[in-house]
Order: structure tokens, then C-alpha cells, then sequence
């Protein structure tokens, strides 16, 4: 595969040897342990995992790749090569996530983990985008998966890569980002969810302009209102705390008086 298409498939492989062993121990790997990798490449990181963990389930989309993966890894029981999208394939049975995932599919895919809950995630992500797994309420860079990090996982940025460290470098500068699992994280109902996720497309208004837009006119609508207090909806929808989003969701949703 041409190296302009890796680019598109957003593939920057990550070879420091130092770097790729730092990554390894933020995972606190152990013999119980069943690890994820997506966008495992050739496998210089799948091998360090595989010497840490019970088994690696690794994942390739380029078929080219995956033959070199497979080559490199066949002394390696403990290592099931997937080949396809982690998106189509939506593997199970981790407990960590260990990877240098493909920065096309970074929200995407951190959407998925996050609701797969895995105890344990070190990602190597865009500096930006792992910038926003760490925002708080009142942030700029506070997005719907901002407040999913907040919500069930403590999310630390252990340390910045330059570009120049990969091959072919990346437009941006990256960060490896230790994600832990809160111990009881709260469970989503799927509508409460979508009416997040809409909130959040409009999340420089206030909620009551947010509401108005999203809400059905007539009695359910004003139900909702008389529901939530002044305060809560003239702040601005990325100013809301989890609990604030969950709690007008749950009233919204309860209601009857669902997004359009």
C-alpha cells in the first residue's frame, strides 16, 4: 500500500523503542490480562504486549500489514490477528486497550471503548484530541466525548510525542493518555444517550435555547421547563457537569418530549 493512502487511513507508526516500552508499562500488563490493539501495523508494539499479557487480540485493516503482522508474531501463541475495521468487528473479551490507534477513527472509536468499558486504556492519540478526553466543564475543547471520559473513566496525558517520531509523521505532535476505569461508572440509557448527543450539537447555547430547538412544542416541552431550575438552564450546554447533562436528560426523556 502506497504511503499517501496510509495517510488517508490516518496510519503513523510509532517505532521509538523507548517509547514503545513506556507505553507497555502504563498498561500494567499481567498474565490475566486480555489486550486490545487497534491498528496493530507490523507489530512492534503487538510483541511487547504479548511478552506483558495473556493474550493480545490485535487488529489490522490493511491486508498488507496484517501478512507482515502475521509473519512477525508466529512465534507468538497468545496473539489473535483480526483483520478489518474495530468498528465492523467490535471485538470483546478485553479487560485493557493498549494501542496506537489509527487517528481517522480516534472519536469514533473512543465512543466504543468507552461504553465497552475496558478497566484499563493507553492510547496514543492526536495531542489535540486527547486534549479533549481530558476537558472539563466550562472548557472550550468540552465535547459529548469529553463528558463520556468524565463520566467513566480518570483520564491522565502521561507524556507528548513529537511528530518526528513517527513513520510517516503525523501533522500534529501526539500524546499517550492513561485512561482508568471509575469503579462504579452509571449506566446510559439509550435515549438518555441521544439526547446528550444532541444537546451537544448545539453546545455554545444555553440549555433553554438548546431545549427549544431540540424539544417538540406544546405541554410536554413546557413539562420539561418547569422541571429544571433557572440556574441550570442559562448556563451553556459545555458548562454542564455529567451529573447536570444526565439528570436534564433523564427529565427530558421521562417527559415524553423527545429530541426532533
Amino acid at each position: 500500500m502506497k504511503r499517501s493512502k496510509r495517510r488517508i487511513l490516518g496510519q503513523h507508526f510509532l517505532t521509538n523503542p523507548e517509547i514503545l516500552d513506556r507505553i507497555v508499562e502504563y498498561g500494567q500488563l499481567s498474565e490475566c490480562d486480555v489486550v486490545l490493539e487497534v491498528g496493530a501495523g507490523r507489530g512492534e508494539l503487538t510483541k511487547r504486549i504479548a511478552e506483558k499479557a495473556g493474550k493480545v487480540i490485535a487488529v489490522e485493516l490493511d491486508r498488507e500489514l496484517a501478512k507482515e503482522l502475521e509473519r512477525n508474531l508466529s512465534t507468538y501463541s497468545n496473539v489473535e490477528i483480526l483483520i478489518g475495521d474495530v468498528l465492523k468487528l467490535r471485538p470483546t473479551g478485553f479487560n485493557k486497550v493498549v494501542s496506537n490507534p489509527p487517528y481517522s477513527i480516534s472519536r469514533k472509536l473512543l465512543e466504543w471503548l468507552m461504553e465497552s468499558r475496558p478497566e484499563l486504556m493507553v492510547l496514543t492519540l492526536q495531542r489535540e484530541f486527547a486534549a479533549k478526553l481530558v476537558a472539563k466543564p466550562g472548557s472550550s475543547k468540552y465535547l459529548y466525548v469529553s463528558f463520556l471520559s468524565n463520566l467513566l473513566y480518570e483520564a491522565e496525558i502521561k507524556e507528548i510525542i513529537p511528530r518526528s517520531f513517527f513513520n510517516p509523521p503525523p501533522k500534529v505532535d501526539s500524546a499517550i493518555i492513561l485512561m482508568n476505569r471509575k469503579e462504579s461508572p452509571e449506566k446510559l440509557e439509550d435515549d438518555v444517550k441521544e439526547i446528550i448527543k444532541a444537546l451537544f450539537t448545539r453546545r455554545r447555547q444555553t440549555l433553554r435555547h438548546a431545549l427549544r430547538d431540540l424539544l417538540k412544542s406544546g405541554k410536554e416541552g413546557e413539562r420539561v421547563f418547569s422541571k429544571i431550575p433557572e440556574e441550570i438552564l442559562s448556563r451553556r450546554i459545555f458548562q454542564l457537569t455529567p451529573k447536570e447533562l444526565i439528570e436534564v436528560a433523564e427529565i427530558v426523556a421521562t417527559g415524553k418530549a423527545k429530541p426532533k
